[in-house]
Order: structure tokens, then C-alpha cells, then sequence
């Protein structure tokens, strides 16, 4: 029986070793742009990436970065056209921007791209900021010299509320970046709130990679967003979350409030909050 067993197990793992050819699936315009209240309007553009056998460098992905576009934005009064610059704060190290307009509270904000056969535009609002009313740093016991940070804010319960949570820290990047589970909707939250503030970086392998370090200079962007932005984030948290689980990947799409492209155009109430992390 032993005999029979192993040459079907051996042609079982030859079958199941067998290449399948992939159709690479036509290139889509992906955009990542944002305006804070009191902030210039920023955009990143690229295409998405097709599928290869071979490992792809960060400087080959230059190639999709979009730089000559056109991309205009709106608030319903007037228009403006946003001017394509490299920068190296920002990943990808190019980005669209203006200092003729800042964002303001309650207004809507209309982005249009153009650039040869892509079309997109989107639309999104900047609510009201709330400001943190607290910071805490813990240091964990199981980790020495490693902190996990708390922060509090007062919602408000007559309304439906959407946070978002952004973190900088100046020994990695000036750029800011999302926390990791960082998206919010107060209906699980009290009026008197308190959430943990993870750390943005993404290391799986490290058990601590979600903290920060003592002494570690940390800017905290932490936005109101309307409800759009919050599926989009939501979407982005739960692809996240369900990627670390190498027996349960997710299935869905990524949300979008892109018509005709990839990706979001947010709106952020932002407040911002520097701390040296130390207990």
C-alpha cells in the first residue's frame, strides 16, 4: 500500500506545483490625495502594478508614477490647478500640491485628474477637528523601553462621528502615516473616549512593531472624516488585519470614492499632537 501511497502523494505535488499563466489585468489609475483644514491640498498618483514572477525593487517602481497630469481641485467656488513636484518626504517622492488653496471646515472639495486615457474625479468634505483632551504613554512590561499610547477626546453623541488616526515619527520619515487599525466610527465609542494609538509600521515578524520607543518623537494627526473617507479607511484597516492571518487572507475589495481609478480623496478635521514618548 506504501508503495502505491507514494507515487500518487509525489503526482499529486507535481500537479499541484504546475505554473499557471496569470493575465495581467489592464493598468488603472490610483490616487491617494487628501486636504487638511488649514492645509494645502496634496496627490499622489501612480498605476497599479502588474503581477511578476520577479521581485520588484522600489526604485522599479518609478515607472508607474504619473508626472505629467493634470489634476485640478474645487470648492465649489473656484478652481485650481495643483503643480506636479518631486519630494522626498513623501512616498512615492512625487506629489501634486498648490499653496493656492487651503482647506476649510464644512466646505466640499472636488478632485479632478487627467492624464491621457485616465479620467477620475471625487468628491469629499472636511468636518469640524476635535482635539485630543489627553495623551497617556504605558510602558509594557513585556517589553522594556517600549510603550503602547492612549489618547481621550469628547464626541459628540447627537451625531454620527468618523475618526481617523495618522502618526509621524521624525527618526523615520516627515511624512505622516496611518496607524494600524486606526479607523473609528463612535458608535462603539462613549462620549468620553479613549483609543489606543498604534504604531504605523507594519513589521509582522516583530511582536513589538506596533509601539513606540522611549524618547521617540511622535506627532499625532488625528482627523474627523466623514463617512466616505471612513470606508474607505475601514476597508483598508480590515484588508490589513485579515492579511497578518496567513490562514484567513481577505477576499474583498478595497473601498473607493475614485470614479474612474483606485484609491481615496479625503477630506481631514485634523488636530495635531507632538509628544516625547516616555512614561
Amino acid at each position: 500500500m506504501y508503495r502505491l501511497l507514494f507515487p500518487l502523494l509525489l503526482a499529486f505535488f507535481c500537479l499541484s506545483c504546475e505554473e499557471t499563466e496569470v493575465k495581467q489585468a489592464p493598468a488603472q489609475l490610483v490616487v491617494e490625495g487628501w486636504i487638511d483644514s488649514g492645509g494645502f491640498p496634496i496627490v499622489k498618483l501612480t498605476t497599479t502594478v502588474p503581477i511578476s514572477k520577479r521581485l520588484q525593487s522600489t526604485d522599479s517602481l518609478d515607472r508607474f508614477l504619473l508626472r505629467w497630469a493634470k489634476v485640478t481641485v474645487s470648492d465649489g467656488t473656484r478652481e485650481v490647478v495643483l503643480t506636479g513636484m518631486p519630494h522626498r518626504d513623501y512616498f512615492p517622492p512625487y506629489i501634486y500640491t498648490t499653496s493656492d488653496m487651503r482647506g476649510e471646515v464644512g466646505k466640499t472639495y472636488t478632485l479632478r485628474v487627467d492624464f491621457q486615457n485616465f479620467h477620475a474625479h471625487a468628491v469629499t468634505t472636511i468636518p469640524k477637528p476635535v482635539a485630543l483632551t489627553s495623551i497617556k504613554a504605558e510602558e509594557l512590561s513585556r517589553f522594556p523601553g517600549w510603550y503602547k499610547l492612549r489618547v481621550g477626546f469628547t464626541d459628540n453623541p447627537a451625531t454620527t462621528n468618523y475618526y481617523k488616526v495618522f502618526v509621524r515619527q521624525y527618526s523615520y520619515s516627515q511624512d505622516f502615516h496611518s496607524t494600524y487599525l486606526g479607523t473609528y466610527n463612535d458608535r462603539l465609542l462613549p462620549s468620553k473616549a479613549s483609543i489606543l494609538v498604534n504604531n504605523s509600521r507594519q513589521n509582522v515578524t516583530s511582536p513589538n512593531a506596533t509601539f513606540f520607543k522611549r524618547y521617540e518623537f511622535v506627532t499625532i494627526k488625528f482627523c474627523h472624516i466623514d463617512s466616505v473617507s471612513y470606508e474607505f479607511w475601514k476597508s483598508m484597516d480590515d484588508y490589513q488585519g485579515e492579511g497578518r492571518n496567513p490562514l484567513f487572507n481577505s477576499m474583498q475589495n478595497i473601498r473607493t470614492n475614485i470614479h474612474g481609478g483606485l484609491g481615496y480623496w479625503c477630506g481631514y478635521g485634523a488636530s495635531y499632537h507632538t509628544i516625547v514618548v516616555e512614561g
